[in-house]
């Protein structure tokens, strides 16, 4: 009877020390097994990283408010980020393949344009420090066997602190032979007021 006694202590040791060691390993791994290597920190997408690892090719704007978005977005982050010459050009790509070849086309040299216009707007301190693009569905006219439509935005355009200034844009885009709207042109919208 001594025996089996014995022989039950032995076996119980033995399985809580297996429990006891599955215990300790599962802890170890739930607090060594979550920390970070630090070659591996989270790198989180700056503003500037968002525009120039965007893809036209994979992820075109699906709608001419969006295509409207993607322009404001990239012109305010032109105005007040700061980035390297590389950045900027592959904003500016990304800026011109929203553009319709026909603006494209009567420009001498777009990039550049675009370029000189920030530069003075930045060393006259401004920024766009907002931008809302209509919420409503832009109405689509057919014109010459093209459909175009009309998307308005108000920028707030601010000159250092003392103050903001909003204007309404108007844009003009038409769809593309593979169904992609671009920006033709625009235009400031007189206030009523």
């Amino acid at each position: 009877m001594e025996n089996n006694s014995v022989k039950s202590a032995i076996l119980k040791s033995i399985v809580l020390l297996a429990l006891g060691a599955v215990v300790i390993v599962g802890l170890y791994f739930m607090f060594v097994g979550t920390k970070k290597d630090p070659g591996e920190e989270q790198y989180n997408l700056t503003a500037v990283d968002e525009i120039t690892t965007t893809n036209l090719e994979k992820n075109y704007p699906a709608n001419p408010r969006k295509v409207v978005d993607l322009y404001a977005n990239i012109m305010k982050v032109l105005y007040k980020e700061e980035y390297t010459d590389g950045q900027q050009d592959k904003m500016l790509e990304v800026l011109q393949g929203i553009m319709d070849d026909e603006l494209l086309a009567g420009q001498s040299d777009f990039k550049k344009s675009i370029k000189n216009e920030v530069a003075e707007r930045k060393k006259g301190d401004y920024s766009i420090s907002n931008y809302i693009v209509q919420n409503s569905e832009p109405e689509v006219l057919n014109v010459s066997g093209k459909k175009m439509c009309n998307v308005e935005c108000l920028f707030s355009l601010r000159k250092g602190s003392t103050g903001t200034i909003a204007n309404y844009y108007q844009f003009i885009l038409r769809q593309d032979e593979e169904g992609r709207w671009k920006i033709l042109g625009w235009q400031v919208k007189q206030n009523d007021n």
